[in-house]
């Protein structure tokens, strides 16, 4: 394949940090702001739980209190059935919210009046009933059986956050000099994740401690609980975690079950007599997707529940012997039960039009038969939706006024499937504009991972691809192996290969969209963020397919980030190899140490605070595109964390994003193929 590039007529000028007053910031604030609505609209929800016995529903709503300048804030709302608007319950920053079993009491996590406190509030018929101040931070709350007691499962005050909640440490204001160094040992009391429960009066209690780290937790019948622990704080720790029984008076814990991989959603039975649990291979801590199992807690005896080829993601007790379960399978998002005395799995609900969840399908039951979740799609702004007689009904739709105009003539997420070069069959998502006729640019958006996958997501959590869409480009969202929905086996293929096959795997994805005629075999472009980074680093050395490359927190040397991240457990998982000698997946899996080879502007952007892929893994990679020959901006955000979630970061590294697609693929092609 020989081929010459012509760079479109924007490389003659320099891409400075303060992007704000160009057109393409312009561009994307006012769109963003159209999609999100402002100014007090809440534009997305998560953590909704309801009642049978109630006609109203609760969830924590995300919006903008001003403009894009300042993050979105979270804050806790209520629907009732038939209501046009949510109505917003409090003005603080929400964490978690959990009904008790009758469905009386909302129990509602929140961050506290210190820097280093979180609240839990009880709420009943609208009126505030109990308080109390916990030290640290409230990742996860979960009734007793019996509605009388709160578990509680807390970060210390300087513990990581996960990567897909921006990897990096918690840090607390203090009022000494800003030129004092941090001091880091490795250790401290404030870097334990524990369990703390409260009875509803007095004080919470902290149960478990050093050298016992809960990475999730909840209620096994009315005395023990059942835990993902570590023997370490460590971020790396939890993939080699595994499931124990702590007892609840003394904060004791029994070791049940030593995973072969990693587990989590850990979920106990009313009674005690059952713990399910997911089973599964894995990247991201937050992120499991796999094998549904149930452990007898007496026996320690576990059974892996056949789920029909459903990628599990999220689990609930409907009652003492059925499971209420949300997963991936293929393209699809279901909703479904299963029976324990039975062993039976019913399918609720499946869609290709629309998921559900925030980072993976999540929802919860309602009542006998019925579910509840945050839906969404490409095209559709999230709307609360339950699912009754195998029916979705809209609850509230969460668009803002200005929403469906501004997505008009976008396009929506069209699946699509094609063969490896060794005749897998590999599926992903693409988006073209309605009018799009012929080939057109393409960008490749790889998710992170790499055990994620794309769905079909709305548009506004999408960086920069509506905005390219309404240029006539096409946007390509592959699922290689290693992503999830496709079984065991598929998610474990990435092992010990990352950055070979599921490399191939993308390749022959343009390579089907070129042969379809959708795509200009010259304008291909390639995006991701983590995983999907590494890959926008790699791919353009295995290929000269790419006419630009924009790695968002990439991994450029592969020995280097063993030494600097806080999960080395992550890459010596992937690559079957050690970081200590010479040669082997971490020299050639390294795109820094063969990127200069190959010359392909890129754009690369990272995190200052990013502990998961330190910013110095995007230098290495700008250096490497720099040695090239190649144009190269480095360009990173200083209070930023993983993968550039925030605001106003996102807005401006989508607008970076369109303005180099622009200078250096927009113009005329002089491909040859």
């Amino acid at each position: 394949m020989d081929r010459v590039r012509s760079a479109g007529s924007g490389t003659a000028k320099r891409m400075g940090g303060d992007f704000r007053s160009s057109p393409e910031f312009a561009e994307a604030e006012s769109f963003y702001s159209a999609l999100f609505g402002l100014r007090g609209h809440v534009f997305a929800a998560r953590s909704s739980c309801g009642h049978a016995s109630a006609d109203a529903v609760f969830f924590i709503g995300q919006s903008f209190e001003d403009d894009l300048k300042a993050a979105p804030v979270s804050r806790l709302y209520k629907i009732a059935r038939g209501e046009a608007a949510p109505e917003r319950l409090n003005d603080v920053e929400t964490r978690q919210i959990r009904l008790s079993p009758d469905g009386q009491v909302l129990a509602v996590a929140c961050a506290g009046s210190g820097a280093s406190v979180d609240r839990i509030e009880l709420l009943a018929g609208g009126q505030g009933i109990a308080v109390a101040d916990v030290p640290g931070r409230i990742e996860q709350i979960d009734w007793s059986p019996d509605g009388q007691r709160l578990l509680m499962v807390v970060a210390g005050t300087g513990a990581d956050l996960a990567g897909i909640h921006g990897g990096y440490a918690q840090k607390q204001k203090t009022d000494t000099p800003a030129w004092l160094p941090e001091v880091s040992w490795g250790e401290g009391d404030d870097l334990w994740r524990r369990i703390w429960l409260w009875d509803l009066e007095g004080e919470p209690t902290a149960v478990t401690s050093a050298p016992v780290n809960i990475w999730e937790a909840s209620w096994c019948g009315p005395d023990s609980i059942a835990a993902v622990t570590s023997g370490d704080h460590g971020e790396g720790s939890w993939y080699a975690a595994k499931l124990s029984l702590i007892d609840a008076k003394s904060g004791s814990a029994k070791l049940l079950h030593t995973p072969r991989d990693q587990i989590g959603v850990p979920r106990g039975s009313p009674g005690g007599a059952r713990i399910a649990f997911i089973q599964a291979f894995c990247s991201d801590r937050g992120l499991v997707a796999g094998q549904l199992s149930v452990l007898d807690p007496v026996n320690g005896e576990v059974a892996v529940v056949p789920t029909g080829s459903i990628d599990i993601t999220s689990i609930e007790w409907r009652s003492a012997t059925s499971l209420h379960l949300s997963g991936i399978r293929g393209h699809q998002t279901v909703v479904a039960d299963y029976d324990i005395s039975s062993a039976t799995l019913t399918e609720l609900w499946s869609s290709t039009e629309l998921t559900c969840g925030e980072w993976a399908p999540s929802a919860v039951p309602m009542g006998t038969a019925g579910s509840l979740f945050v839906g969404e799609a490409y095209d559709r702004a999230p709307i609360l939706a339950e699912v009754v007689g195998g029916e979705l009904r809209e609850i509230v739709s969460l668009a803002a006024p200005g929403a469906l105009s501004t997505m008009s003539g976008l396009g929506k997420a069209e699946p699509f499937s094609w063969s490896a070069p060794d005749g897998l069959e590999i599926q992903g998502w693409i988006v073209r504009s309605p009018v799009a006729d012929g080939p057109t640019p393409l960008l490749v958006d790889v998710h992170g991972g790499p055990i994620s996958s794309h769905r079909n997501r709305w548009m506004g959590r999408t960086r920069a691809a509506p905005l390219l869409v309404s240029r006539g480009w096409t946007i390509f969202f592959p699922n290689p192996r290693g992503s999830t929905g496709r079984g065991d086996a598929f998610a474990r293929a990435v092992q010990g290969d990352m950055g070979g096959a599921d490399a191939d795997d993308i390749l022959s994805g343009i390579d089907a969209l070129v042969q379809k005629g959708l795509v200009d075999p010259g304008r291909v472009a390639i995006t991701g963020t983590s995983y999907g980074g590494f890959m926008s680093a790699w791919l353009p050395t295995r290929s000269d397919r790419f006419a630009a490359a924009i790695p968002i927190s990439p991994v450029g040397d592969w020995y280097s980030q063993h030494r600097t991240t806080q999960i080395p457990e992550f890459d010596a998982l992937m690559l079957e190899s050690s970081p200590w000698e010479e040669g082997g997946a971490y020299f050639t899996r390294s795109p820094a140490f063969y990127r200069q080879l190959n010359s392909v502007p890129t754009l690369v952007m990272a995190g200052g605070i990013d502990k998961s892929t330190p910013p110095g893994q995007a230098l290495e990679c700008h250096f490497a595109a720099l040695r090239s020959g190649s144009p190269s901006a480095l360009a990173t955000y200083p209070n930023a964390g993983h993968s550039l979630r925030g605001y106003p970061e996102y807005i401006d590294t989508a607008a970076r994003i369109v303005w180099w697609l622009d200078s250096y693929v927009g113009g005329s092609s002089t491909a040859k193929v």
